[in-house]
């Protein structure tokens, strides 16, 4: 098959996820036209996509016409958004969407979104699925030529001080200080090699994310603000922009995910990891007896965390690769009679 990749507000290079998707499909075996360069992709992740693979197998061209259209909706879709809509109502089109604001975005009708920091607790209009971050390639051989030791030791804490991650804010208040009582903690904001060399070396990684919103509409002066307007909004707060990379680039290292609790908290990426199997899951409301589980399992399996870990690698590869996330948009697309 053929797909075409438009980036209607980027004439230097796209997202994470759409890089991702690209490889995957390539290495299908699918032809792959863009409109710009691949050479820059936009990620705070460890080896951006096309960073050394296969940048020379993507047929540069502006003639978007061929097989399905995919747009890098990041930035919204520019001075494009009214051809692209009208365009979508006969053509097959596909966004995908992986801007922090995404949870708080709505979509043609025509268009078929995959969208990064999907929750069923937080509905939005359009037809929208859910897409995790995914890791590169280049991320993937990387960790192949790694050998991992089981003679790991502590959990990591890197987060770097940011606006909108109260979830972060809030287990720092209720969750670290519990952990410091039974593990150590190492607290850095470090270079990329020193990142590795973390992921390699810790037990765990504190891998949560997303901020706390409730529903603005119950307070007037908000009324009115389309920005608010869900088409399901659950009645307890919601976790909004909950993913990142550093919970698969964890899970790539066999090191073991500490992160909310997908299920209660209604968290999607299209395809999850198993509570306890292949994560530790955090509820809020159940912080102490999680906490009892946790040391509890370390005490009695001195390789609780590793095998966690390993688990975690085999998640990732299965279901978050370039092409694990391809083969399953190309299902998604296929059941929507769009391929």
């Amino acid at each position: 098959m053929e797909f075409s990749f438009f980036f209607p507000t980027n004439d230097r290079g796209g997202t994470h996820i759409v890089g991702c998707l690209m490889q995957g499909l390539h290495q299908l075996g699918h032809k792959i036209y863009s409109n710009i360069p691949v050479h820059e992709f936009v990620s705070h992740g460890i080896f951006p996509a096309f960073s050394s693979l296969f940048p020379g197998e993507i047929e540069v061209t502006p003639d978007m016409s061929r097989g399905c259209l995919i747009v890098d909706a990041f930035n919204g879709l520019g001075n494009f958004s009214r051809p692209l809509i009208d365009a979508a109502k006969t053509n097959k089109i596909v966004l995908l969407d992986m801007n922090d604001s995404s949870n708080y975005r709505d979509y043609d009708e025509s268009f078929l979104v995959f969208k990064v920091h999907s929750n069923s607790n937080a509905i939005r209009g359009g037809r929208i699925f859910p897409m995790g971050f995914g890791i590169t390639q280049e991320a993937i051989e990387f960790t192949k030529q790694e050998e991992f030791s089981l003679a790991r030791d502590g959990i990591l804490r890197n987060f770097r001080p940011s606006i909108n991650q109260t979830v972060r804010n809030c287990l720092d208040l209720i969750l670290v200080p519990r952990l410091k009582d039974h593990f150590k903690i190492t607290e850095n904001i470090s270079t990329q090699s020193q990142y590795l060399t973390d992921l390699k070396t810790h037990k765990a990684v504190l891998a949560y994310g997303g901020d706390i919103y409730n529903d603005l509409r119950l307070n007037p002066y908000f009324l009115g603000n389309k920005e608010f307007e869900f088409q399901k909004l659950a009645s307890e707060p919601v976790i909004m922009r909950f993913d990142s990379w550093r919970y698969y680039e964890a899970a790539l290292f066999g090191t073991c995910p500490i992160a909310l609790d997908f299920e209660r908290y209604g968290l999607e990426t299209g395809a999850n990891p198993v509570a306890w199997k292949e994560y530790i899951p955090i509820d809020f409301s159940q912080i102490n007896a999680t906490m009892s589980k946790i040391v509890k399992s370390a005490q009695d399996d001195p390789l609780f965390f590793e095998k966690i870990g390993r688990n975690a690698r085999d998640w990732v590869l299965n279901n978050h690769s370039p092409v694990a996330v391809a083969q399953r948009i190309l299902n998604v697309l296929r059941m929507q009679g769009m391929v």
